[in-house]
């Protein structure tokens, strides 16, 4: 059987539906006769579109003129003609004049350009200038787009019986039907259109539907902290009709509903009363009100609006849910002063974090602390926990905490040095815990004891969470990973925790993973997400994070998609963010490094990009494996294709870093990368001034062979952590690079491994030597330096090998920064997308890049003797065809 591809499939699909719809509107009108081939070709292609034959045939049309002789036919229905546009303006009644319909020519290249059809008139000969431009016939223009449009809205034609119209007086009905039909129909049709913002279906002269819910229900200890806003439980709502801000009584709403008419004078304005909505608010009314989810209800009163039976129905919260939700949108405003048992200093933002939390909790809420990173998540969310703690000494709960397990041994010193009063009890290592009696036993209870040493930290060998350690006084911090997450999920969903937080997020971004179903399965009154990076590509990243601290707030996640992500991501509806913002803005609290009051805490970042020259290996190695390729994805489609482009990608990006990585090759390594060449002499410099630098690769193989060259090149320690490396080896490594003077002076990690939760304020240089291509993940790796406690500027260098994919897909990334600034990212995905022109576009080498090559290699080639020992990588690079495919092998594994 004949198989499609998706795509071919999807256009098929799109081009029979376009079809019938172009037939089926001209079923309403005559047929035109039937004509011979030769007939013009216009009326050939009515024939084609309204006819049995489904065929236009070219015959006799001259093919490079068709496009233009086709663009020429529609262009009077578009209203546009040279550089102007006709535009329509409904004018509202004032003082004996009724409603009318104005005429003007509009600049279709600057729609605020707008010139009145009394000036059009008074121009004189074939030229109009208007604010400093000149615009030819604009009075020819002008008849014949009044023409064109009067098929769309018939009353323009009374006009064209004037010499010199101006505009076209019209009566309510008239212009209700200009208001609801004609006007986005012209629109579409190309015309400009301008419509009294008071009118639309937002503005305040509409009559509309609003819901006040709050009223009642268990909301009434809210205000006062004590109950909390109790999410499962229901409230109170009722129904009336709104014009603006203004209720309208029964007896009013009758009397508009008995001039039946769209646009009616209430109180000397005129209102626009739609029929349809009028009939639903009628019918809401003589229902009654009802009770709707707290969840629910706090959702649609954060956004100021909600959809009942496809009408846009305003919401009014009032009572406790007013202030509850004044107290939500307040936010960090007040300081909470440190509590008693944390040792410390609060810097006034972080103060400010610590009282947000607060409310939050009094509330009955989770939430998301969103801080850049290095801003002190840690220490805010610690103060939370002592102070939590501290008013609530009869509960014996204990509290978990969840984070990667790279960044565990960091919670457990600052917990020692911020909170040594907190117990802390470990739940992980072969000592954990195996059943929920046995982690609840260790983790608090009567009569227990300290699961801590004389400096407050958790003891080596396990403790509190040793089998046989002591156990832990009530309301301990219990501490775990995410890979146990998942293992015990039985076992942790099954203890009544006082309160869970999630550190580092964006690891139960997936709402289908495993990791989020753990999490969202905790039974906790308190739950909270620390995160820089609440959205690293998609809106359902957020929403997973916040399903978490909120269970249903958001909804469901595919009426999420449909409400938020489709309309923000694809189509970039303003409207839909701004409602987005609005819900889930109390629930997030986002402090950057930028903002007025953060950015005195730290010292500055400077960030460049370093711009890398290939060598004449990677230039050769790079073109070979591009046309091959090349060759192999424009012969596949659908995945196939997909993967194949994925591939490639990877394949150049590793050619940039190194031709050894791409081969799959230990070595030589010296001399045959641009890039790795570059990041030697940087190191050579910030070391001979004593300064330490980090330096962060995607690629395990790679940052192997970074330590081999840079130790021997520099000769001194290089330090390597990626996603093997022990935790206890972590610590170690972090420690000695932080506080060592004799410690490794050069850090190399993997992005995944050390792109988070460290703490490596003693460097003040950060290289990233293969970009990551996501500027949420490269500023938070960069964050592991530039944070709170350095004292040194924070140099940031991105390396960039010019001329090839990396320097093309860099330009993309500041775009992509702004999207995600907005909640909105793509990640590479977007690439295989494109058709092989774009594709080969993309990724081909610039010219200045392979002349820079043959400056580089002309510049260090070796003399004497050491020419012999670069013949091996001479002739790798000859054998072009055999490298590629070697190179395609291990980019496809």
């Amino acid at each position: 059987p004949e198989v499609w591809s998706a795509e071919a499939l999807l256009r098929a699909f799109l081009d029979a539906v376009a079809d019938a719809l172009a037939r089926g509107s001209a079923t309403n009108h005559p047929k035109p006769p039937q004509r011979p081939a030769h007939a013009p070709w216009e009326h050939r292609l009515v024939l084609a579109l309204t006819g049995e034959r489904r065929a236009f045939a070219t015959e006799g049309l001259a093919e490079r003129a068709l496009a233009a002789d086709l663009d020429a036919w529609v262009r009077p229905a578009l209203g546009a003609c040279d550089a102007l546009r006709a535009c329509f303006r409904l004018e509202l009644p004032e003082g004996d004049r009724g409603f009318a319909l104005g005429f003007l020519l509009q600049a279709t290249d600057d729609p605020s350009l707008l010139v009145p059809a009394a000036d059009v008139w008074k121009a004189r000969g074939r030229t109009l200038k208007a604010l400093g431009r000149a615009f030819s016939d604009p009075q020819e223009a002008l008849l014949g787009a009044l023409g064109a449009a009067a098929r769309l809205f018939p009353p323009i034609a009374r006009a064209l019986g004037e010499a010199r119209p101006v505009r076209v007086a019209l009566d309510p009905a008239e212009a209700w039907a200009f208001l609801a039909q004609a006007a986005p129909a012209l629109g579409e049709a190309g015309f400009g259109v301008i419509v009294p913002g008071e009118l639309l279906a937002s503005g305040q002269r509409r009559l509309r539907l609003r819901m006040r819910v709050g009223a009642t229900g268990r909301t009434a200890g809210v205000v006062a902290g004590g109950a909390g806003l109790g999410l499962d439980e229901a409230l109170d709502f009722r129904w009336e009709a709104a014009l603006g801000d203004e209720a309208l009584s029964a007896r009013e709403l009758a009397a508009l509903a008995r001039q039946k008419s769209p646009l009616v004078r209430h109180r000397g304005q005129w209102i626009v009363v739609v029929p349809e909505e009028l009939a639903e608010i009628q019918r809401r009314l003589e229902a009654g009100g009802g009770r709707l989810p707290t969840r629910e209800a706090l959702e649609v009163a954060l956004a100021g609006e909600a959809d009942v039976a496809g009408v846009t129905v305003s919401v009014v919260a009032e009572g406790p849910l007013a202030q509850a939700i004044e107290r939500l949108r307040a936010g960090a405003e007040r300081a909470a002063a440190p509590p008693e048992g944390f040792v410390g200093t609060l810097r006034p933002y972080q103060a400010r974090g610590v009282a947000w939390l607060q409310t939050m909790a009094g509330l009955g809420l989770g939430a998301c602390l969103a801080d850049d990173m290095g801003l002190g998540k840690t220490v805010q969310l610690l103060a939370f926990l002592v102070g939590r703690r501290a008013a609530a000494p009869g509960d014996a709960r204990p509290m978990l905490l969840v984070a990667p397990t790279s960044v565990v041994g960091n919670w457990e010193r600052e917990a020692a040095r911020f909170a040594p009063a907190l117990p802390l009890v470990r739940h992980h290592g072969e000592g954990r815990a195996r059943s929920a009696e046995e982690l609840a036993a260790r983790a608090g209870g009567p009569n227990v004891g300290r699961a801590a040493n004389d400096n407050g930290a958790a003891n080596d060998d396990g403790g509190a969470g040793g089998p046989s350690g002591p156990r832990a006084a009530h309301g301990a911090l219990v501490i775990t990973t995410y890979g146990l997450l998942r293992r015990d999920a039985a076992t942790l969903a099954k203890v009544d925790w006082a309160a869970v937080v999630l550190d580092e997020a964006q690891n139960i971004k997936n709402a289908a993973s495993r990791t989020a179903a753990a999490a969202r399965a905790l039974r906790a009154p308190h739950r909270f997400a620390l995160t820089g990076t609440p959205v690293e590509n998609r809106l359902a990243e957020l929403w997973s994070i916040l399903e978490f601290a909120n269970p249903g707030l958001l909804g469901p996640l595919e009426a999420f998609r449909r409400a938020y992500a489709v309309p923000i991501e694809r189509y970039g509806n303003r409207e839909a963010a701004e409602r987005l913002r609005r819900v889930v803005g109390p629930f997030l609290l986002r402090r950057v490094k930028s903002d007025p009051a953060v950015a005195g805490d730290l010292p500055p970042k400077d960030e460049a990009r370093v711009y890398c020259t290939l060598t004449r290996e990677q230039v050769t190695l790079y073109q070979a494996a591009l046309d091959e390729a090349m060759r192999r994805i424009e012969e596949a489609e659908g995945m196939t294709r997909r993967g194949l482009v994925l591939a490639l990608l990877t394949m150049l990006k590793q050619i940039c870093n190194h031709p050894a990585q791409c081969l799959g090759e230990a070595g030589p390594l010296a001399g045959r990368s641009g890039k790795l060449a570059r990041l030697t002499e940087m190191l050579e410099e910030a070391l001979a001034a004593g300064d330490r630098a980090l330096v962060f690769t995607q690629y395990r193989e790679m940052g192997d062979r970074l330590v081999r060259h840079l130790a021997s090149a520099l000769d001194t320690e290089v330090a390597f952590l990626h996603g093997g490396t022990p935790r206890l080896a972590r610590d170690a490594m972090v420690r000695r690079f932080q506080d060592d003077p004799r410690g490794p002076r050069v850090f190399v990690l993997s992005v995944k491994a050390g792109g988070a939760g460290l703490n490596l304020t003693a460097a003040s240089h950060v290289f990233h030597f293969d970009r990551w291509w996501n500027p949420a993940v490269e500023d938070q790796a960069t964050d592991r330096a530039h944070r709170i406690g350095q004292r040194r500027t924070v140099q940031v260098h991105k390396l960039v090998c010019a001329g090839t994919v990396e320097e093309k897909v860099d330009r993309m990334l500041e775009q992509k920064r702004d999207l995600a600034a907005q909640v909105v990212g793509q990640g590479e995905a977007w690439i295989t997308e494109l058709d092989n022109v774009a594709l080969r576009e993309l990724f081909a080498l610039s010219r200045d890049a392979v002349a820079l090559a043959g400056e580089l290699d002309d510049r260090d080639e070796p003399e004497g003797d050491e020419r012999d020992e670069r013949e091996p990588a001479a002739r790798r690079a000859g054998s072009r065809r055999q490298g590629a495919r070697r190179a395609r092998g291990e980019a496809r594994t």
